[in-house]
């Protein structure tokens, strides 16, 4: 397989970081038990620099690293072990490896060379009533297990091994077998007041299972975990409290700063999970041990250079690489192919509902096997594959209702949350609906959202991103009561309430948390009171909004709106200048150099001014777009702040400034714009290595593929927002940027599909939904996916594995979504032919495409070395009526439909195609003729009118 993201362009990045990546020389540091200093062995030609001490790594770091990085928390191991047993009372005793190495209850013995060493630990048990008895008739603890540790090291790796014999007198059986994985967040940069983050991208998945850590410099290599072949992992948790002695660490993602366990066996972690309420999605295993039968379990540590070469290992050491299409999110009316990379034999691959899973193996290419799988059943399907001798993996897919039905039953579901009450100050509010004890939330009844986070119910990013999406969907399939609700929103909750109007202070201005009540009715006349109206990324939700009503009265004049085109998008443009006027005034918060959520939509903006004439207000909104994008492209900001010190919430906007950047760039020799080329090129792949970087792109689960990533690394809170929103980016980087586009465009299609298993929705025979059924839920969201065990979500409820009840933020994402929905037919160098959104057929005609993304607007082509880009600003492809082109392009045709029922145009931009005269038809008419020039897009107007569904257009040369 192709894969660039490090070898095609990690020069750029070099030398836009000014960081060498050196490979180097094996040294290795050892202290003896307790006090006792043991001399350091030193190895050459070796890739590790490790200190070991009482039987446990506790420095670990890549010899002659050209970023010397530290990858093991401070105050922790990595080599120790958590167990739990039970006692002749049928009770769990705990043991911890960390523990009894502090107590100095161990032997270890390392070797001369430095390349061996070796620790045991002896577990001792007594009945807890022998200890209740007069003094002389106390029971001594007696030896009943045997725990031995294997660090061997060789040159280009390390192994470590755990053997757990039973030295009893009585078989014993062994409930939880927890590995700790104390790896470090972060660590100091070089020459920069930044420090670089450590990133984990983790699977637990039977016997492929696996970790790698990765730094968000971007630069390999990548420190990789992997189990032995007679070792897998079932479970896995994130501490909560460091173990007594030891300092936390400061990662707010993993609680306690402490960090991650994997379980070899987590019979009792899982009985107290599902006690909560936890439905676990793996068998919780418990090994039992006859006297003197022993057990062995393995893992591997080594370095990965690149994404690559993280894949190479897990095929070379007898795991499965698998690569799917188009992700682990599937619609119903579609189906998914993977493909398993291994050197094992595939003994068989099991659908956990048979009866309503179609599996069909497509056969073997080398290492290579292929299959197809659709599903019936809505929701979670796990399949199983069995491999190897006796080795097992899972595959976590989710199953949803067609994409243009979880579209539109979203937006139905957000206009039937809206509170109307002339009485109540909140009147028109569009709010959060709780999936679980099925409550409308608002400022009389926040349910069970408390403290500070009450902001959730009315305004901030989960307030505005809900009728910013109500609005994206009518912009696209307009139903007049959604409209009508919008509109109400906008008169009795927006105007003159959450937005100040244009007779007052600051015009366009948006009051921030807690709410615009508290805001304009307080006593303070600053920041905190009547001018709390800084926070920079509440206005692109309102522009979003605006925007799309702009286009809804623009291109749909049978629906019904309050206000003219021309006042929504007069609203739109004011609000966007605010943005970058407004809280710099009053905060001195630049917007300019931060990344926003659905700023994207500026630039269309610019275009529709320009349109309707607005020549003095799109320059005006131009000047502050551009200086935003010079300050990105020109500069070295951190990527990845936020309002907190890592986030993933930028990359739609930085994706968008790099693509702007890249088409308004100065050619040499010229100073236009103040944007050079080469600084374009640059900023555009290392904010897309930076997207990549927090976000899901090996792991085959449905929660973690295409995810984007917090600094929990996957423990917490993924499928946000910005699975979809970042996800736009890389597909973006696919169609229209990348060289190889094959790799790009599996995850960012991947990410497209993500978090639409968030949504609870479903049919009368599924009771309306997987995750909270019942038909009030129907259409419902979940703010985010918790892939835990069990914990509290980010706002404050508990979680037993799975989406939030409250949807939060998810509108936000599913904007995006609108505007990344496409239908793409690709030659894929793993897969052949595959067709993302969409279902294809060769026939004589030529190859027949059917839409099914969920927008049926964009349309695209990548067929050997000829690409084609078709994309419609309104309307839609038919979605019964196939598109039909030829091999070579030379022919493409296709029917529109619209919601629009009187004549009008719509404008098809195209791209792509070979330089040339290319001609439109409708049925048999000339209705343009155009030429088509290198690297260029060309719009054409074509003409729509009520019988348009019965017509067909024909593109040829």
């Amino acid at each position: 397989m192709r894969l660039s993201i490090n070898s095609a362009f990690v020069q750029s990045i070099l030398a836009f970081l000014a960081i060498g990546c050196l490979t180097g020389m094996f040294t290795w540091r050892a202290l003896g038990q307790s006090s006792t200093a043991w001399s350091a062995a030193q190895t050459t030609n070796g890739q590790f620099e490790l200190n070991v001490d009482n039987g446990a790594i506790t420095s670990l770091r890549r010899s002659q690293d050209g970023v010397p990085t530290e990858y093991i928390q401070n105050g922790r191991r990595l080599g120790d072990v958590s167990l739990r047993y039970r006692g002749k009372d049928g009770a769990w005793q705990s043991v911890d490896t960390t523990q009894l190495a502090r107590d100095g209850k161990l032997t270890f013995s390392p070797s001369a060379d430095g390349r061996l060493y070796l620790a045991n630990y002896q577990i001792l048990y007594a009945p807890a009533t022998s200890n209740t008895g007069p003094a002389g008739t106390q029971a001594t603890p007696t030896p009943i297990l045997s725990l031995d540790i294997e660090i061997k090291v060789a040159d280009q790796n390390v192994a470590w091994s755990i053997t757990i014999r039973n030295i009893g007198n009585s078989p014993r059986i062994i409930d939880d077998l927890a590995i700790p994985l104390p790896i470090a967040n972060s660590a100091p940069g070089v020459d920069s007041n930044r420090r670089i983050t450590i990133l984990k991208h983790s699977l637990v998945a039977g016997n492929t299972s696996y970790m790698f850590w990765m730094r968000n410099n971007n630069i390999g290599p990548y420190l990789m975990l992997t189990p032995r072949d007679d070792t897998k992992f079932e479970y896995w948790d994130a501490q909560r409290t460091a173990p007594a002695g030891t300092q936390s660490g400061t990662n707010p993602g993993q609680p306690g700063g402490v960090g991650y366990r994997v379980y070899i066996h987590s019979a009792a972690a899982g009985t107290e999970a599902k006690a909560q309420g936890t439905k676990w999605r793996q068998p919780n295993t418990s090994l039992k041990l006859a006297p003197g039968e022993s057990r062995s379990y393995g893992f591997k540590l080594q370095w990965a250079d690149n994404y690559e070469a993280v894949r190479q290992i897990l095929v070379n050491e007898g795991l499965i690489d698998v690569h799917v299409v188009p992700g682990m999110t599937v619609p119903s009316d579609l189906f998914a192919r993977f493909a398993l990379h291994t050197k094992q034999p595939i003994k068989s691959v099991e659908a956990e509902f048979p009866e309503q899973t179609r599996i069909e193996s497509l056969g073997a290419k080398g290492d290579y096997h292929f299959y197809e799988v659709k599903f019936q059943r809505l929701g979670e399907n796990r399949l199983t594959v069995n491999y190897g001798t006796s080795q097992h993996m899972f595959l976590e897919f989710f199953s949803t209702e067609p994409l243009e039905t979880i579209i539109k039953k979203r937006a139905a579901f957000l206009a039937h949350s809206q509170h109307r009450d002339p009485i109540k100050w909140y009147n028109g509010l569009i709010t959060d609906w709780n999936m679980a004890s099925q409550v409308l939330l608002s400022p009389d009844n926040y349910d069970r959202i408390q403290s500070w986070r009450i902001y959730a119910v009315t305004c901030d990013d989960p307030g505005l991103g809900k009728p910013a999406y109500l609005a994206s969907k009518n912009a696209e399939y307009p139903v007049q009561s959604e409209v009508e609700a919008l509109d109400y929103y906008i008169k009795n909750f927006v105007w003159g309430g959450l937005q100040q109007t244009t007779q007052e202070s600051y015009p366009y201005a948006i009051y921030g948390i807690p709410d615009w009540k508290t805001n304009r009715d307080s006593v303070d006349p600053g920041r905190n009171g009547q001018r709390h109206i800084w926070r920079i990324y509440d206005y692109p939700h309102i522009v979003v909004m605006y925007h799309s009503m702009y286009r809804i009265a623009k291109n749909f004049p049978e629906i019904k709106t309050a206000l003219s085109a021309t006042e929504y998008l007069r609203r739109a443009y004011g609000t966007a200048v605010a943005l970058f006027t407004v809280p710099m005034q009053i905060e001195r918060w630049s917007a300019y150099r931060t990344g926003l959520y659905n700023e994207l939509v500026i630039v269309s903006l610019i275009s529709d001014l320009e349109a309707a004439d607005m020549t003095t207000e799109a320059a005006t909104l131009r000047g502050h777009w551009e200086q935003k994008v010079k300050t990105f492209v020109n500069g070295q900001l951190n990527l990845f702040q936020s309002e907190y010190a890592f986030d993933s919430t930028g990359f739609e906007a930085t994706h968008a400034m790099a693509k702007y950047a890249l088409s308004h760039a100065d050619l040499p020799g010229e100073n236009k714009t103040g944007i050079q080329r080469e600084n374009a090129e640059a900023f555009m792949q290392r904010q897309l290595a930076s997207n990549i970087f927090c976000r899901g792109w090996l792991e085959p689960a449905y929660y973690l593929l295409g995810s984007d990533y917090r600094s929990g690394g996957g423990n917490s809170f993924t499928l946000s927002y910005m699975s979809q929103m970042g996800g736009w980016a890389v597909l973006d980087y696919a169609l229209n940027y990348a060289k190889e586009p094959d790799w790009y465009l599996r995850l960012g299609y991947a990410s497209y599909l993500s978090a639409w298993a968030l949504m609870n929705t479903g049919t009368p025979e599924s009771n309306y939904g997987y995750w909270y059924p019942g038909k009030e839920n129907d259409g419902g969201t979940g703010g985010g996916f918790e892939p835990a065990p069990y914990g509290q979500t980010w706002l404050n409820q508990p979680h037993h594995r799975g989406p939030w009840y409250y949807s939060s933020e998810a509108d936000l994402g599913y904007s995006g979504a609108l505007r990344t929905a496409a239908t793409i037919i690709a030659d894929d160098p793993v897969f052949g032919r595959f067709c993302f959104g969409c279902l294809w057929r060769k026939t004589i005609a030529g190859i027949e495409v059917t839409p099914r993304d969920g927008v049926r607007r964009r349309f695209h082509a990548l067929l050997g070395n000829e690409k084609l880009h078709l994309t419609l600003n309104s309307d839609h492809f038919s979605a019964s009526t196939p598109i039909t082109l030829r091999e070579d392009l030379s022919e493409i045709r296709f029917r529109l439909e619209s919601d629009n029922h009187a004549k009008h145009l719509t404008r098809l931009n195209i791209a792509g195609l070979r330089p040339g005269p290319y001609s439109l038809k409708m049925s048999s008419k000339t209705i343009a003729s155009f030429e088509v020039k290198e690297q260029e897009e060309t719009t054409v107007d074509v003409p729509i009118d009520s019988d348009t569904r019965l017509k067909s257009f024909v593109i040829s040369q």
